[in-house]
């Protein structure tokens, strides 16, 4: 099957191209449309659609679209074309479209737009559970994301507008700007979340530059202001209830050192404290130095988690403390690679990942990052010995700090002996003085956590004074003219088109009406209708014979050939072709041995007569003897047969009946009778009906054979009444097997080609009646040219050797074919 032509919807793109090779293709073929039946919808009555002689009126059609719409079927083909056609109109939308984005240009007020940026930076430790601390955290959200959703409620408050007022008055003691234009100005004021990053952009937009900048910059600084406020806030409500605690214990504790203070005084016991003063100073400063290391010890610990942390996800990376060990160089470091993620970042929102640029930017965001990770790695290795240098040095202390609490236990030991008193106050003071340490100790680690769990929100960048208007745009407003002018401009031109209502190329037929295109005739120029009917006869090897042995193949193929023992060819207005391509189907089964009938059933403009060069009274005319028999009389059809100058080709002629409607003969039993008749006595009928329009000539007939073709002329042959046939005859129970479009220009022909990408113009011609145009022969070779003489005239042998080559050629042409 793959090897069938293109008329059997073969998709091979080889061979001859009048069988659907690389040349125009003839025979049909499409993207499987519906084959038999009408359009999908059909609207509206058709009222005048012109007069053609005796046919009288067809029936307009309206305005619409065969899809109800103005506009009809969008595609790009058609769109292309339509273009091509009318540039001009889509060339005068889009001027205006330009005058008009320039006046809106000129009348919009000048808008200037200042940016500030501020940071915010959320840490977070695990709540292992439930104290006073975690009732004073916020819970904001898990990401920067979320608190930014959360705050900006806050950012955007009465209180912070109040802040910014103030702020901006401060900044600028001169300005006569009112607090309502203010207020006015921060109302369209935007704050945007940077992706991926925790800088948070402030926008402000004003006609004056100066103002806009300045309450950008107020904003950020108030935004900072207000957080460290309520950091602060939180942070003495979090160690409240301690910090009572520790102020407590410290009155206990100096209490008892006055006892202490008072009893050593009155008893004398100066060798003794002055020893164990010095070790208690000894032990003091030994806790203290405790203490500090095991503030930087924990410090050191954090710094530890945050660098880890780091190492497996750069993202999460905050900021750092200046004594973070490399902390200026793991800054410099992280701007690089925030740098690069941005730049990619930005990339990736107009080219794809595979994009040249964009590989080469990851290329750079990789190397950054691992430069980052590198500098935090080498910080954390730093931290690390730093770290592992203070647990020796806290641990030495320790042992430093038992030692000197065993001495003072000694000592404190011999004094027991000689003051029981005194040792029983300083029992109370040491307990007392740890307590308080103890109690200092935890009052400092819950500052440090609710220190290390506040909102921190820095101002990042201050905005500049904006040299350009970010309003009005001009690419902006030039880009939104020119796409709706373009856009009016199409929607104009569709609107037109699709109001002219006329067959243009295989897809307006495939497409719009669902009918399959069984072949494309192309044109051939006689001045006369008989001489393009008899063409066949004349000249068997031309563009036009190859197309009808191509119909005539299609039609004798096992997908059509129980339809086709008697066919029936119609068209919706005269000069479409019908009686020629009737004839020319006629001829061509002929040519092929089959005992072909050819009916003239257009009782009332015949033609076949004229075609055939037939002479012939009433008695013989088909037309009187159906309206004859309709009187009572039996018929003999066989005697109405002309046998014509083709072997195997009968004539059934016609004249116009007399006194009677030509419905009234096709209504009549009569016309059964003569079907069965020759379906009897003939291989193929042939049948050359009226154009369809509103009488029911065509019904009747389309009922009585076995399938009907219907004529199509580009240019000519409008959608609405083709559609009304084709429901019409679908719903009387003819069976369509498609579309024959006739008449077109040789240079034309491929853009009925389904394969073909090119979308034209068309420029038929119409003469005398149907108007056909040039066919042509095969290129004359070698043997054309030997086979005549110097004088010109056919040179005998020569010429039946030139006869033989070309029968050669075209039965391995129809070979192929079959």
């Amino acid at each position: 099957m793959a090897d069938k032509p293109l008329y059997y919807g073969s998709s091979r793109a080889t061979g001859p191209m009048y069988y659907g090779g690389k040349g125009p293709m003839y025979y049909g073929g499409g993207q499987n449309p519906m084959y038999y039946g009408g359009g999908p919808k059909y609207g509206g009555a058709y009222g005048a659609y012109g007069s053609y002689g005796s046919y009288g009126s067809y029936g307009g059609y309206g305005g619409e679209g065969e899809d109800g719409s103005l506009v009809g079927t969008i595609t790009m083909s058609r769109m292309l074309r339509v273009v091509s056609q009318r540039w001009l109109s889509v060339f005068v939308f889009l001027l205006v479209g330009l005058i008009v984005s320039f006046a809106v240009y000129r009348i919009s007020p000048t808008i200037y737009e200042a940016k500030s940026e501020f940071t915010v930076d959320m840490r977070r430790v695990t709540r292992s559970s439930s104290n006073a601390l975690d009732e004073t955290l916020p819970d904001f959200g898990a990401n920067y994301a979320e608190i930014f959703n959360t705050r900006i409620s806050d950012w955007r408050s009465e209180k912070i507008v109040l802040m910014i007022q103030q702020q901006y008055r401060t900044s600028n003691p001169a300005s006569t700007v009112s607090d309502d234009d203010i207020v006015a100005t921060l109302a369209d004021s935007k704050l945007e979340l940077q992706r991926n990053s925790r800088i948070i952009t402030i926008s402000v937009r004003s006609k004056s530059a100066q103002l806009a900048a300045a309450l950008a910059n107020a904003y950020a600084e108030s935004i900072e202001a207000y957080t460290d406020e309520e950091n602060k806030v939180r942070c003495d409500k979090a160690v409240s209830q301690t910090h009572e605690n520790v102020e407590k214990k410290r009155r206990d504790v100096d209490k008892i050192t006055k006892q202490l203070l008072d009893f050593r005084t009155t008893h004398k016991v100066d060798n003794l404290r002055s020893s164990r003063d010095t070790i208690q100073q000894g032990l003091s400063k030994t806790t203290a130095d405790v203490l500090a290391l095991e503030t930087q010890e924990t410090q050191l610990v954090e710094w530890e988690k945050l660098l880890t942390e780091v190492q497996k996800d750069p993202e999460t990376f905050g900021s750092l403390a200046s004594g973070v060990p490399r902390a200026e160089e793991i800054a410099k470091e992280y701007r690089a690679f925030q740098d690069a993620s941005g730049a990619y970042q930005n990339l990736l929102v107009s080219y794809t990942e595979n994009h040249p640029e964009v590989v080469a930017k990851k290329k750079e965001l990789d190397y950054a990052r691992q430069r980052f990770l590198d500098a935090s790695s080498r910080a954390l290795l730093t931290g690390r010995s730093t770290l592992q240098v203070v647990r020796n040095q806290l641990s030495m202390l320790r042992q430093k700090q038992s030692d000197l609490r065993n001495d003072l236990a000694s000592v404190e030991q011999q004094i027991v002996f000689a003051e029981s008193g005194l040792g029983k106050l300083e029992a109370e003071y040491g307990v007392a003085h740890r307590l308080l340490e103890s109690l200092i100790l935890e009052e400092n680690k819950m500052r440090i956590q609710s220190e290390a769990n506040n909102e921190i929100v820095r101002v990042a960048r201050q905005a500049s004074v904006p040299s350009k208007p970010v309003l009005p745009n001009p690419i902006i407003i030039f880009g939104i003219g020119v796409v709706l002018s373009i856009g009016l401009g199409l929607l104009f031109v569709l609107v037109i088109d699709n109001l002219e209502d006329t067959v243009v190329n295989l897809a307006d037929i495939e497409g719009r009406l669902a009918l399959k295109v069984l072949a494309v005739l192309p044109h051939v120029r006689r001045k006369r209708r008989e001489q393009v009917a008899r063409f066949l006869i004349e000249d068997k090897y031309s563009q036009f014979s190859e197309a009808v042995a191509g119909l005539r193949n299609l039609l004798d193929s096992p997908r059509y050939e129980a339809f086709t023992h008697c066919l029936l060819v119609i068209s919706t207005q005269p000069g479409e072709g019908k009686t020629i391509t009737s004839t020319s189907i006629a001829i061509s089964h002929a040519q092929t041995g089959k005992k072909v009938l050819h009916v003239d059933f257009d009782l009332r403009r015949p033609r076949l007569a004229r075609v055939w060069g037939l002479e012939f009274t009433k008695e013989r005319s088909f037309s009187h003897v159906l309206q004859a028999a309709n009187g009572g009389e039996k018929p003999d059809f066989s005697k109405l047969v002309n046998k014509s100058d083709v072997n195997g080709l009968d004539v059934i002629c016609s004249l116009p009946p007399d006194g009677v409607s030509p419905a009234t003969i096709f209504g009549s039993a009569a016309v059964t009778d003569f079907f069965e008749w020759a379906r009897a006595n003939y291989d193929r009928i042939v049948v050359d009906a009226p154009p369809y329009g509103m009488v029911g000539d065509v019904v009747s007939l389309a009922v009585q054979v076995d399938s009907v073709l219907i004529m199509c002329c580009p240019d000519r042959t409008h959608f609405r009444p083709i559609q009304y046939c084709s429901r019409s005859l679908t719903e009387a129970g003819a069976n369509i097997l498609g579309v024959v479009v006739n008449d077109v220009e040789v240079s034309n022909v491929s853009v009925f080609d389904p394969t073909s990408h090119r979308h034209y113009g068309y420029g038929y011609g119409y003469g005398y009646g149907y108007g056909y145009g040039y066919g042509y022969r095969p290129k004359k070779g070698k043997e054309d040219a030997d086979a005549k003489g110097t004088d010109g005239q056919p040179v005998q042998g020569k010429e039946d050797e030139s006869k033989d080559v070309k029968r050669k050629l075209v039965h391995e042409e129809l070979a192929d074919e079959e």
